[in-house]
């Protein structure tokens, strides 16, 4: 009986199996690419639709606010502005942009016509023309249909009108006159690709002016048929005899036309068999390649295999599990000192969505040579995980102390490839051996918790393990679990600090402050504990709706008892604010307890607006518009940016601890705080100072002209009790005497 080795078992198969899947591959491959490239061809006409639709929007805009703006002109000059100097002095040096031609006015009683580089015929009567009858029906700014002009040009324009009104009459048109031709060249600078073509219909279908874009009449009443099924922004085909395939847009802001792109049937069915037929070949030639490298490499089958199971596919570095063998077997058998690294690149998932595979892989590999060009002699360096390398190294009297530095100063330098430019980000976990373990999964465990305790805030890129930073990770995590039975259990309560007006000595409002004592470890934690940890781990928006509720529920009963507060603040954290639903549920709990939105301030942080700005202000924009008053805290301590200050709906400032402690002794800090005074009085917001200590921390403030100060100068936080018996005190009520 003939017997087969294993090793031929193993080709056999082997090859049985990438026939069988040459065949299959090549029964579906024109399925596969016919859908692919539908979708791809849509995509990229979606994506062209969308730039050309963007830009022409932005040009109408213009246009429109420009004519507005002429408008706008004539209706504040005083008396007949027929002959009035100004028009002409406006006319000539108003600004020709977004292509306008031939600006001028229109007057509705006697016809009069001004406008610039134009001498209209004697007979001309604009008044009878199409666009001032659209344009004076509209009263609004608008543009009109294309037409063809009255002169020998006979050229195709787009008029652009806005009326002009007197003590609410109407009394004339601005108008300015835009080639159609100027529109049309931005589709013609469009590469629509496979013979296809781009042109531009009304919202009914109704080619403009057929004369100049000269489009086949049969296209028209398949695009018509398409739009009254109400099929836009997908490639189609008006009927199973149709030739072409078409995609249509929305209508463009104030013009209503449509982008219409059309593309040959044939031209897709053409690219689908050259794909169809590339992809078969590209089977072929690897089909044939591994069976030559299989014949060529048939005694030394085993190895490959072992290599493909020992070394990463991509930078052929020691796969995890044998760059663990080799650490263990190499280096710490010796037991002479070393250190290992886990090397995380930040960014990688972000990088494999932008770049190709073969770019991606090609990135990996320049950061392999970077950093084996950094280690020493006596080192290894390995692949865990497609983000991370494992490396370790011998410390000895060579040992380059920078080196840890060195490795990331080389990582962070740009990577030049031929598809761009890229950056990475890096982080490092380091420990040492034996100080740090003595086997390598407890050095790769104590590595990855440094890899964690790197903070970006401090622009740290590596950190080397102590014993303290697995404490930090072990009191946090405690932290984190008394924190879901605490929230649970109701354990959060509300303080209130109050802020009082240096001047009349009155307390104008308070600040809700959130304390908690846990049963659970026994101790009162500390809001700088709890707050970062609420917010790293997803419980923040559940606190913070427990504050609100409390706080809202305590100002009910306040309000109820007569006792007047007229503002409390409530700190709102970044998360909070862009959670789902934050404002619906915020405008449930003013219904509940029926407290007026005027009588709450909310509270944010500068770095609020890093993540979502437009958000976070259109937010804020939605609160202050219902009643709520809105406060930025620890200003000057964050990354903001002024711009988006101008832009936010504020109506205080808080001026930061760190720049009150010894304000009548530091001269910097007095320069920077009497500097936000200035700016906050400029922009007509209130300013408070908070943290406030002494009488000669409040007396500099007073004088740089800040009177509204809160801290222990005055009063540390207070229970809803301590508060009114507080309020007593300061009031001086004759009933609590």
């Amino acid at each position: 009986m003939l017997r087969v080795s294993n090793k031929n078992k193993l080709i056999v198969s082997f090859v049985t199996l990438l026939l069988i899947g040459l065949i299959a591959s090549t029964t579906v491959a024109y399925l596969h690419v016919k859908s692919g490239l539908e979708v791809a061809i849509q995509d990229e006409l979606q994506l062209k639709a969308k730039f050309v639709a963007a830009e022409l929007n932005h040009w109408t805009k213009g246009t429109i606010e420009q004519v507005e703006h002429f408008a706008l002109h004539l209706e504040l000059l005083e008396g007949d502005f027929q002959q009035h100097p100004n028009v002409d002095f406006f006319l000539k040096r108003h600004p020709n942009n977004y292509a306008l031609e031939h600006l001028g006015y229109v007057i509705d009683r006697n016809g009069y016509y001004r406008i610039t580089d134009w001498q209209p015929p004697e007979t001309y009567d604009p008044r009878n023309r199409p666009w001032y009858i659209e344009g004076k029906l509209a009263n609004s700014a608008r543009f009109g249909k294309p037409y063809i002009s009255v002169d020998s040009e006979k050229a195709a324009w787009l008029a652009v009108t806005a009326p002009i009104e007197k003590e609410g009459k109407f009394i004339g048109l601005a108008a300015a006159h835009i080639r159609f031709n100027y529109v049309l060249s931005m589709l013609r600078d469009l590469d629509v690709g496979m013979m296809g073509k781009a042109f531009l219909v009304d919202q009914y279908g109704n080619l403009d002016l057929p004369s100049i874009q000269n489009i086949d009449l049969l296209w028209l009443q398949d695009v018509k048929n398409i739009i009254k099924l109400g099929i836009t922004g997908d490639l189609t085909l008006s009927s199973d005899t149709s030739e072409q395939l078409f995609y249509i847009t929305k209508s463009i802001d104030h013009i209503a036309s449509r982008i219409v792109f059309a593309v040959p049937k044939k031209a897709i069915a053409q690219k689908i068999y050259q794909d169809t037929l590339l992809l078969l070949i590209k089977f072929l030639i690897i089909f044939l390649t591994i069976m030559i490298s299989l014949y060529l490499s048939n005694r030394h089958l085993l190895a490959p295999i072992f290599n493909y199971l020992e070394l990463d596919s991509v930078t052929h570095l020691p796969s995890k599990k044998h760059a663990k063998q080799q650490i263990s077997q190499t280096f710490l058998q010796t037991e002479k000192p070393g250190r290992l690294l886990i090397i995380n690149m930040e960014n990688f998932n972000r990088i494999t969505a932008t770049y190709p595979a073969e770019h991606v892989s090609l990135l990996q590999n320049m950061i392999k040579e970077r950093i084996q060009l950094q280690l020493t002699t006596h080192s290894l360096l390995g692949n865990f995980s497609e983000s991370r390398y494992i490396a370790y190294y011998q410390l000895n009297d060579e040992t380059n102390n920078n080196l840890l530095d060195n490795i990331a100063a080389e990582l962070a330098k740009l990577y030049e490839m031929a598809s761009g430019e890229i950056y990475c980000n890096f982080r490092m976990g380091v420990c040492d051996f034996p100080a740090h373990g003595k086997d390598v999964e407890t050095l790769i465990d104590n590595a990855f918790s440094a890899l964690a305790s790197v903070n970006r805030q401090h622009n740290n890129s590596f950190a080397v393990f102590t014993p303290k930073i697995n404490q930090q990770f072990h009191d946090a995590q405690q932290i984190y679990n008394a924190m879901k039975k605490g929230l649970d259990a109701e354990e959060f309560t509300m303080v209130y600090q109050p802020q009082i007006s240096r001047t009349s000595g009155t307390m104008f409002a308070v600040e809700s402050l959130v304390r908690w004592y846990s049963t659970t470890l026994g101790r009162n934690i500390s809001p700088v504990e709890f707050i970062p940890i609420a917010e790293s781990n997803g419980l923040m928006v559940s606190l913070g709706n427990s504050i609100i509720k409390q706080v809202f529920c305590q100002i009910s009963q306040w309000n109820e008892q007569g006792l007047d507060i007229a503002k409390i603040s409530i700190n709102i954290s970044p998360q909070q604010l862009l959670a789902e639903h934050f404002f619906e549920n915020l405008m449930s709990n003013i219904e509940q307890f029926s407290v007026p939105p005027a009588q709450i301030e909310l509270e944010i942080t500068e770095t609020s607006l890093l993540k979502d700005p437009n958000t976070s202000i259109a937010i804020l924009n939605k609160l202050s518009e219902r009643g709520f008053s809105i406060a930025i805290d620890d200003f000057g301590t964050g990354y903001s940016s002024l711009e988006y200050l101008n832009m936010m709906p504020l109506h205080k400032l808080k001026i930061d601890r760190s720049f009150i402690i010894d304000l009548d002794k530091k001269a910097k800090s007095a320069v920077l705080v009497k500097t936000i005074i200035a700016m906050a009085n400029n922009l007509n917001l209130e300013v408070l100072a908070e943290g406030v200590e002494n009488e000669a921390e409040a007396n500099t403030l007073q004088a740089m002209g800040c009177d509204k100060i809160q801290g222990y100068l005055y009063s540390k936080p207070l229970t809803a009790i301590d508060l009114a018996s507080y309020m007593c005190k300061i009031s001086k009520i004759e009933e609590c005497a």
